[in-house]
């Protein structure tokens, strides 16, 4: 096994960073890490977000107003033509799923060291309505569940939430018309979620805007008996 594990380090590593060069996928230089798909500059260049940043203070504000969110956890800022919108794009557009679940460990190592936030007893993602599943191949949030759970250990839910609506891009809505947009988008999978009922349930989503989607889902939830909902994502976008 030795012997083997040499040749890997000696000659089948390198042969592959020749043939595929380590290279970071949003600037093109040299990664360092070879585990990561983007650089550390390129990660460190992201601007980070928490409980005293305006955003955050912004969309907390109006997913207030709704009132069915116990909390809202986040690790960076989506700026529009920004490095992490690069990296959004290689995982919902590219399939690079690796990035996704960096993000994923990212929320994951942000979660442990909140005491509400890892409590919790299920992750579940935000579901894609099956045609967009289809189109696309995959959905992004169960691959940043994934990696949530790979630091925290808390179990990823498929089989509660579905997307039966199929909903234009919230890009270009305003509000209102978001809240119009995924009005009964999301029903759950089963009558009654026994296991699910009278827990707490953390939402993910990759970026949260206006909290019209998430606050959807969270009504769908505590209406079949969630005990608290909260919601942790990638992002927050201006």
């Amino acid at each position: 096994m030795n012997i083997i594990g040499a040749i890997g380090r000696n000659v089948v590593l390198p042969l592959r960073d020749f043939i595929y060069p380590p290279v970071c996928f949003t600037c093109d230089n040299l990664r360092t890490k070879r585990t990561s798909r983007i650089c550390e500059d390129c990660w460190n260049s992201i601007p980070r977000i928490d409980r005293t940043h305006r955003t955050w203070r912004e969309i907390k504000g109006k997913l207030d107003q709704e009132g069915l969110l116990d909390g809202l956890l986040s690790c960076f800022l989506f700026e529009k033509e920004g490095k992490l919108q690069e990296i959004i794009h290689l995982l919902k557009y590219r399939a690079i799923r690796s990035v996704g679940m960096e993000l994923g460990r990212e929320i994951g190592n942000a979660i442990i060291r909140d005491p509400l936030f890892r409590e919790a007893h299920m992750l579940v993602p935000v579901p894609l309505h099956k045609l967009k599943l289809r189109e696309r191949g995959y959905n992004q949030s169960i691959v940043l569940c994934k990696g949530i759970s790979e630091i925290t250990h808390i179990p990823v839910r498929t089989d509660i939430l579905v997307r039966g609506k199929y909903t234009l891009s919230q890009t270009q809505l305003s509000l209102k018309e978001r809240k119009e947009n995924v009005g009964g988008a999301f029903s759950i999978k089963r009558k009654r979620f026994p296991d699910a009922g009278e827990r707490t349930l953390i939402l993910v989503d990759d970026v949260v805007t206006t909290g019209s989607t998430i606050n959807a889902c969270a009504q769908v939830l505590l209406d079949h008996g969630a005990r608290r909902v909260l919601a942790a994502s990638a992002a927050l976008a201006q």
